[in-house]
């Protein structure tokens, strides 16, 4: 396994000497997250990591052979719909997604048979334990420093999320952003398959494929879903690791998408320290987010019907139902009673919703027409309008 030291230290070193007038400037908040998420919790959880991984060589070195067959991957940058499509298929119990603690604190076998073990006791108790994490989430959702996050995203340990963010635990990967807001470190990351090193990429690759193996054998196998925004631009790589993936390509209108995502690394910042003037900052995730929208047309192109379907994001909302049969149809997905009955019941939720959030546009430091040129190659490759009906979600 491969820990990327180099880059936490360039990492640690703008946090220290060039964090002035970024979300990372030195007040107190930062300081705090500094010494104790990364200069103890961090060091002690991977540490911990470490040893469990170890323990599943000795306890379980059947996960080595466990296949990851046909895995799904929905595809998208954040603030595409890939939360909303994650949580229904979710639902699906063909699927095997990775909840948040498991990604987090528990990337190995050892460790979920021991939380699982601690949880069964627990519910034979009356689940005392459950409902003290909950209140915690929601009293961590309700702080001030968090309330701009949970308003864009609603965060739950207990819930399927994100996986490429198993790569932090290799000090790798986009989603070093959300602790460290210095875009030009991470720049190779934010287009991975072009600009990381082959031999980089390949060891994280294979972190990331034993991380799934490790997963399926724990569940007992099934098929792995994923919704990993970050890995918008590693397509490549996940084909070749995965030869038999199968992706979900949803598509957002970018005037919506971009102002969404800086809203949501917004909230991250805050999370982590004290986020000042966000205009450049917003300038690197408009660019990071055009680098995605093309690779993914770009890299997605070659696969045949069977492994690939592109889907509107208001298709998704409007008709949720039929746009999942459609998906499972070409997909050669099996449709269960169950879940056709579950979907039923969940379409007409999806198309009432209505989001009350609305966008930052005078702090980022940009409008609407802007962000349409920017990408109006983008959006004429994908047929989409110069500018959507609203400009608001």
């Amino acid at each position: 396994m491969t820990f990327n030291f180099a880059l936490l230290r360039r990492l640690l070193f703008a946090s220290l000497f060039r964090a002035r007038r970024t979300p990372a400037r030195l007040c107190p908040q930062r300081v705090l997250f500094l010494l104790f998420q990364v200069g103890l919790f961090f060091p002690l959880m991977e540490a911990s990591h470490r040893l469990a991984w170890l323990l599943d060589d000795l306890l379980f070195p059947g996960y080595r052979r466990q296949p990851v067959r046909e895995p799904v991957f929905i595809v998208a940058p954040h603030r595409s719909g890939t939360t909303l499509l994650l949580s229904t298929l979710a639902r699906d119990p063909q699927f095997a997604p990775m909840d948040l603690w498991e990604s987090f604190f528990a990337p190995s076998v050892t460790q979920r048979k021991i939380i699982w073990s601690v949880l069964r006791l627990d519910r034979f108790l009356g689940s005392p334990l459950r409902r003290l994490v909950a209140s915690l989430e929601r009293a961590w959702g309700n702080l001030p420093q968090n309330r701009d996050y949970f308003r864009v995203h609603r965060l739950s340990f207990l819930h399927p999320e994100e996986d490429a963010q198993l790569l932090i635990h290799q000090a790798a990967g986009y989603d070093l952003l959300a602790f460290f807001p210095f875009p030009d470190l991470l720049w190779d990351y934010a287009d991975y398959s072009r600009c990381v090193p082959p031999p980089r990429r390949q060891r994280e690759m294979a972190f990331y494929r034993a991380m799934l193996q490790r997963h399926l054998y724990a569940h007992g196998g099934g098929t792995y879903l994923s919704k990993p925004p970050t890995f918008s631009s590693a397509i490549p790589d996940l084909v070749r690791l995965f030869p038999d993936a199968r992706f979900i390509h949803l598509v957002r209108h970018p005037v919506h998408v971009v102002p969404s995502s800086v809203a949501l690394w917004r909230g991250h910042w805050r999370m982590n320290g004290c986020p000042g003037d966000l205009r450049s900052l917003a300038r690197a995730v408009l660019e990071h987010n055009r680098i995605w929208y093309l690779r993914l047309y770009e890299d997605l192109a070659p696969l045949p019907p069977e492994r690939m379907i592109r889907v509107a994001y208001t298709e998704l909302q409007a008709d949720l139902q039929a746009t999942v049969e459609r998906i499972y149809w070409q997909l050669g997905l099996p449709l269960s009673e169950d879940f056709h009955k579950f979907l039923t019941q969940r379409t007409p939720e999806v198309r009432a919703f209505r989001s009350r959030h609305r966008y930052p546009w005078q702090e980022m430091g940009l409008t609407p027409e802007e962000v349409a040129q920017a990408f109006e190659e983008i959006t004429s490759l994908y047929g989409l309008p110069y500018l959507p009906d609203d400009p608001e979600p």
